[in-house]
Protein backbone atom coordinates (compact mmCIF):
# COMPACT_ATOMS: atom_id res chain seq x y z
CA UNK A 1 0.00 0.00 0.00
CA UNK A 2 1.20 3.27 -0.82
CA UNK A 3 2.69 5.69 1.78
CA UNK A 4 0.30 8.16 3.24
CA UNK A 5 1.28 12.15 3.54
CA UNK A 6 1.21 13.74 6.30
CA UNK A 7 1.37 17.37 5.47
CA UNK A 8 2.79 19.90 8.60
CA UNK A 9 2.94 23.50 9.26
CA UNK A 10 5.94 24.39 10.63
CA UNK A 11 5.96 27.54 12.93
CA UNK A 12 3.81 26.56 16.04
CA UNK A 13 3.55 22.87 15.45
CA UNK A 14 6.83 22.05 14.61
CA UNK A 15 8.96 24.74 15.22
CA UNK A 16 8.34 27.01 18.82
CA UNK A 17 9.29 29.85 16.39
CA UNK A 18 7.89 32.73 18.75
CA UNK A 19 11.39 33.83 20.29
CA UNK A 20 12.47 33.76 16.94
CA UNK A 21 9.82 35.41 15.46
CA UNK A 22 9.82 38.38 18.28
CA UNK A 23 13.91 38.58 18.32
CA UNK A 24 14.20 38.64 14.26
CA UNK A 25 11.96 41.22 13.97
CA UNK A 26 13.41 43.90 17.08
CA UNK A 27 16.59 43.66 15.30
CA UNK A 28 15.28 44.46 12.37
CA UNK A 29 12.93 47.46 13.57
CA UNK A 30 16.30 48.40 15.34
CA UNK A 31 18.36 48.14 12.24
CA UNK A 32 15.54 50.50 10.69
CA UNK A 33 15.81 53.46 13.15
CA UNK A 34 12.52 52.68 14.56
CA UNK A 35 11.37 52.57 17.90
CA UNK A 36 10.91 49.20 19.63
CA UNK A 37 7.21 47.62 19.53
CA UNK A 38 4.62 45.82 22.05
CA UNK A 39 5.81 42.15 22.26
CA UNK A 40 2.27 41.26 21.51
CA UNK A 41 2.25 43.01 18.02
CA UNK A 42 5.08 40.93 17.51
CA UNK A 43 3.66 37.70 18.33
CA UNK A 44 1.04 38.22 15.96
CA UNK A 45 3.28 38.48 13.11
CA UNK A 46 4.15 34.78 13.62
CA UNK A 47 1.69 33.17 11.08
CA UNK A 48 1.24 35.61 8.65
CA UNK A 49 3.51 35.67 5.62
CA UNK A 50 6.41 38.47 5.27
CA UNK A 51 4.63 40.68 3.29
CA UNK A 52 1.29 40.77 5.54
CA UNK A 53 3.52 41.23 8.43
CA UNK A 54 4.27 44.75 7.40
CA UNK A 55 0.83 45.73 7.54
CA UNK A 56 0.42 43.74 11.04
CA UNK A 57 3.37 46.22 12.35
CA UNK A 58 1.88 49.16 10.96
CA UNK A 59 4.87 49.92 8.91
CA UNK A 60 4.92 52.46 6.39
CA UNK A 61 4.73 51.03 2.72
CA UNK A 62 7.66 53.47 1.72
CA UNK A 63 9.43 51.38 4.16
CA UNK A 64 8.18 47.61 3.41
CA UNK A 65 11.18 46.37 1.07
CA UNK A 66 13.99 47.58 3.47
CA UNK A 67 12.14 45.76 6.38
CA UNK A 68 11.58 42.41 4.59
CA UNK A 69 15.15 42.67 3.49
CA UNK A 70 16.32 43.17 6.80
CA UNK A 71 13.52 40.96 8.54
CA UNK A 72 14.81 37.89 6.20
CA UNK A 73 19.02 38.82 7.41
CA UNK A 74 17.85 39.03 11.07
CA UNK A 75 16.04 35.49 10.61
CA UNK A 76 18.92 33.62 9.19
CA UNK A 77 21.30 35.00 11.47
CA UNK A 78 18.95 33.77 14.94
CA UNK A 79 17.81 30.26 13.66
CA UNK A 80 21.21 28.66 14.99
CA UNK A 81 20.89 30.03 17.79
CA UNK A 82 17.55 30.67 18.78
CA UNK A 83 15.37 27.82 16.32
CA UNK A 84 13.60 25.65 19.13
CA UNK A 85 11.27 22.44 18.88
CA UNK A 86 8.07 22.15 21.05
CA UNK A 87 8.41 19.24 23.62
CA UNK A 88 8.52 15.67 22.11
CA UNK A 89 9.03 16.74 18.27
CA UNK A 90 11.78 14.96 17.06
CA UNK A 91 10.61 11.31 18.72
CA UNK A 92 7.26 12.28 16.76
CA UNK A 93 8.76 12.92 13.60
CA UNK A 94 11.10 9.70 14.24
CA UNK A 95 7.84 7.72 14.45
CA UNK A 96 5.67 9.40 12.41
CA UNK A 97 8.22 8.81 9.38
CA UNK A 98 7.77 4.97 9.77
CA UNK A 99 4.57 4.75 8.02
CA UNK A 100 4.16 8.03 6.41
CA UNK A 101 5.69 10.68 4.29
CA UNK A 102 6.63 13.93 6.07
CA UNK A 103 5.92 17.20 4.02
CA UNK A 104 6.23 20.73 5.48
CA UNK A 105 3.64 23.30 3.70
CA UNK A 106 4.49 26.49 5.18
CA UNK A 107 4.14 30.64 5.02
CA UNK A 108 8.00 30.99 5.90
CA UNK A 109 10.71 31.21 2.99
CA UNK A 110 12.41 28.85 1.72
CA UNK A 111 16.00 29.49 2.95
CA UNK A 112 14.60 29.29 6.18
CA UNK A 113 13.06 26.08 6.49
CA UNK A 114 16.19 24.07 4.62
CA UNK A 115 18.58 26.14 7.48
CA UNK A 116 15.71 25.56 10.27
CA UNK A 117 15.70 21.45 9.04
CA UNK A 118 19.62 21.57 9.09
CA UNK A 119 20.38 22.99 12.23
CA UNK A 120 17.44 21.11 13.93
CA UNK A 121 19.11 18.09 12.16
CA UNK A 122 15.25 17.08 10.91
CA UNK A 123 16.18 17.33 7.13
CA UNK A 124 15.99 13.95 6.55
CA UNK A 125 12.33 13.78 8.19
CA UNK A 126 11.04 15.68 5.30
CA UNK A 127 10.56 14.59 1.57
CA UNK A 128 9.49 18.14 0.75
CA UNK A 129 9.63 21.42 2.06
CA UNK A 130 6.91 23.61 0.49
CA UNK A 131 7.60 27.58 1.48
CA UNK A 132 5.45 30.11 0.82
CA UNK A 133 4.71 30.90 -3.41
CA UNK A 134 4.16 35.05 -3.66
CA UNK A 135 0.59 35.87 -5.01
CA UNK A 136 -0.81 32.19 -3.64
CA UNK A 137 -2.20 31.42 -0.32
CA UNK A 138 -1.94 28.08 1.95
CA UNK A 139 -4.14 26.40 0.58
CA UNK A 140 -2.98 26.76 -3.38
CA UNK A 141 0.50 25.93 -2.13
CA UNK A 142 -1.18 22.91 -0.56
CA UNK A 143 -3.33 21.92 -3.21
CA UNK A 144 -0.18 22.40 -5.91
CA UNK A 145 1.69 19.85 -3.57
CA UNK A 146 -1.21 17.28 -4.17
CA UNK A 147 -1.40 17.21 -7.03
CA UNK A 148 2.33 16.98 -7.24
CA UNK A 149 2.55 14.12 -5.03
CA UNK A 150 -0.98 12.53 -5.63
CA UNK A 151 -1.05 10.62 -1.86
CA UNK A 152 -4.22 8.02 -1.43
CA UNK A 153 -4.21 9.26 2.23
CA UNK A 154 -3.07 13.01 3.62
CA UNK A 155 -3.42 14.96 6.30
CA UNK A 156 -2.96 18.61 7.11
CA UNK A 157 -1.50 19.65 10.71
CA UNK A 158 -1.63 22.89 11.73
CA UNK A 159 -1.94 25.52 14.44
CA UNK A 160 -3.21 28.25 13.10
CA UNK A 161 -6.58 28.64 11.14
CA UNK A 162 -5.12 29.51 7.88
CA UNK A 163 -3.72 25.89 8.25
CA UNK A 164 -6.96 24.27 9.40
CA UNK A 165 -8.50 26.18 6.28
CA UNK A 166 -6.14 25.21 3.77
CA UNK A 167 -6.82 21.08 4.39
CA UNK A 168 -10.74 22.15 3.76
CA UNK A 169 -10.27 23.69 1.03
CA UNK A 170 -8.47 20.75 -0.77
CA UNK A 171 -10.78 18.34 1.02
CA UNK A 172 -8.52 16.46 3.22
CA UNK A 173 -8.79 16.00 7.47
CA UNK A 174 -7.13 18.41 9.70
CA UNK A 175 -5.37 18.55 13.11
CA UNK A 176 -5.03 21.33 14.95
CA UNK A 177 -1.73 21.50 16.71
CA UNK A 178 -3.34 23.25 20.53
CA UNK A 179 0.40 23.23 21.84
CA UNK A 180 0.96 26.48 18.86
CA UNK A 181 0.03 29.75 18.85
CA UNK A 182 -3.34 29.97 18.00
CA UNK A 183 -6.64 29.62 19.71
CA UNK A 184 -9.89 27.83 20.83
CA UNK A 185 -12.23 29.86 17.81
CA UNK A 186 -9.27 28.04 15.56
CA UNK A 187 -8.58 24.95 16.91
CA UNK A 188 -12.45 24.29 16.52
CA UNK A 189 -12.21 24.26 12.64
CA UNK A 190 -10.34 21.51 12.39
CA UNK A 191 -10.85 17.83 12.59
CA UNK A 192 -9.26 16.96 15.14
CA UNK A 193 -7.58 18.72 18.22
CA UNK A 194 -4.27 17.36 19.44
CA UNK A 195 -2.61 18.97 23.03
CA UNK A 196 0.94 17.50 22.24
CA UNK A 197 3.57 15.56 20.39
CA UNK A 198 2.25 12.46 21.93
CA UNK A 199 -1.00 13.13 21.24
CA UNK A 200 -0.43 14.13 17.77
CA UNK A 201 1.31 10.72 17.04
CA UNK A 202 -1.23 8.56 18.61
CA UNK A 203 -3.90 9.97 16.14
CA UNK A 204 -1.65 10.08 12.94
CA UNK A 205 -1.23 6.33 13.37
CA UNK A 206 -4.67 5.68 13.91
CA UNK A 207 -5.82 8.05 10.97
CA UNK A 208 -3.47 6.62 8.75
CA UNK A 209 -1.87 3.22 9.53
Amino acid sequence: MERPVIYFDWDGTIADSMPLCIGEISLALERMGLPPMPVEKLKACNGPTYEESVAVLGLPAERAGEFLRLRKEAEMELVPTVQQFFPGIRGMLDELRSFADLAIVSNGLQEYLELSTRVMQVEDCFVRLQAHIPGKSKAEALGMLIAEMRPERCVMVGDRLGDITAGKANGIPTVAACYGFGNDEEYNQADYRVNSAEEMTALLRKLLV
